[in-house]
This record gives structure tokens, C-alpha cells and sequence, in this order.
């Protein structure tokens, strides 16, 4: 299959957002809905993989001007994958390594010498990471939580909302250690995972 990788440009801005829709689909992303994509506060690399000239993968990387403007964990100056995704269809084909080889050259001649990412516990994803050499740092949870308000009370202060007719949903975050207590009441419990590659 003969695809090329690209820096992404506004052209593609519609083909990106359908891509990057379809190929979290099948992933604990499925509701990460975007209709445009994100402007970073810092200097940021995308790269496309364009086959027929229609986007079937993207990495969407924000790096450093300066250390700790951008990565979680301390060290030399880096970068975080905030977004990657290939088309259900090109996978094994090879897309996300090349997308990922193609950003360490160029971010390793902006000096960027490592990169972060997070993923949540899709399989795939996280055997993936490790096969490109990312090595597991930290993780945390993020949890859906759903019922009655009175079930809700027992974990919010409702008190500084004010009047409420009800709560759906609460999505939040939490520390890794409550993973058993909050699995009884959550209907969704996702392990997001650090990882970090240094080159």
C-alpha cells in the first residue's frame, strides 16, 4: 500500500475530524467527539497519512519552547502525543509507526528528545506504545458515574451548586488506588496510562 505522510494544513481539516471520528470508534474513546481540531497553546507537530489523498492516520503532537511547559513528568525537553489514530481499515499496514517515526526525526531536529503519551486501557494501544519502545511511567482513572441524586450526595458536595433538578452523568478523574471502590458504582472505569519514550 503506497500512502504518504504529510504535515497537516487546513485543507484537511474536514478529512482529519472524519478520521480522527472513525478510528476511536472501536476504541474507550468513542465519545472523545471533536468537530474541530484543537489549537495547542504551545508549538505543535501534525503529521497526516494521506493514501488516494483522503487522511487514513494522524499524529497530533504539542512540544516544549521550554521544559514543563508541556509534559507531565520532569525532564529533558519533550513533547505529548495528544492524538493518534488510523482508520480501522489501514491498520497492520504500518501507518501509526511511520507517523510516529516521521515526528521523532522532526521533533529531534527541534531538540525535543522525549515524548509522552496517554492512552486509556485499550489493549491495542497500550501493547502498541510498548512495542515502539514508550515505557509505562503512572496511571490514574477516569470514571462515569451515574444514579440518583441522594446516591450522588454520598460523594459530592451538592450544597455550592445550588438547585438542581438532577444528575445524569459525572465524568471524573481519581486516583488509581480507589480503582476497586469506584468499580461498584461506576458504569465506566478507564485506567488512563503514561507513557514515556526518550530518544
Amino acid at each position: 500500500m503506497q500512502y504518504k505522510i504529510i504535515e497537516y494544513t487546513e485543507k484537511y481539516h474536514d478529512e482529519w475530524v472524519k478520521c480522527r471520528l472513525l478510528s476511536f470508534l472501536d476504541s474507550s474513546y468513542f465519545d472523545d467527539v471533536h468537530r474541530e481540531k484543537e489549537r495547542e497553546e504551545n508549538p505543535t507537530l501534525s503529521l497526516l497519512a494521506l493514501f488516494n489523498d483522503e487522511v487514513i492516520g494522524f499524529i497530533d503532537i504539542e512540544y516544549e519552547s521550554n521544559i514543563g511547559d508541556v509534559c507531565y513528568l520532569k525532564g529533558k525537553q519533550g513533547g505529548v502525543v495528544w492524538h493518534l489514530g488510523v482508520l480501522k481499515q489501514y491498520r497492520r499496514h504500518g501507518v501509526a509507526n511511520r507517523l510516529l517515526e516521521d515526528a521523532i526525526t522532526r521533533l529531534k531536529d527541534l531538540n525535543i528528545e522525549r515524548l509522552e503519551a496517554w492512552t486509556q486501557d485499550d489493549l491495542a494501544a497500550n501493547k502498541w506504545y510498548e512495542m515502539q519502545g514508550f515505557v509505562f511511567k503512572e496511571s490514574y482513572l477516569n470514571a462515569y458515574f451515574n444514579g440518583s441524586l441522594e446516591n450522588i450526595k454520598e460523594y459530592l458536595n451538592l450544597d455550592k451548586i445550588g438547585t438542581i433538578y438532577g444528575i445524569r452523568k459525572i465524568n471524573f478523574e481519581a486516583p488509581i488506588e480507589r480503582k476497586d471502590e469506584l468499580s461498584k458504582i461506576c458504569y465506566r472505569l478507564h485506567e488512563v496510562k503514561l507513557y514515556e519514550i526518550i530518544f
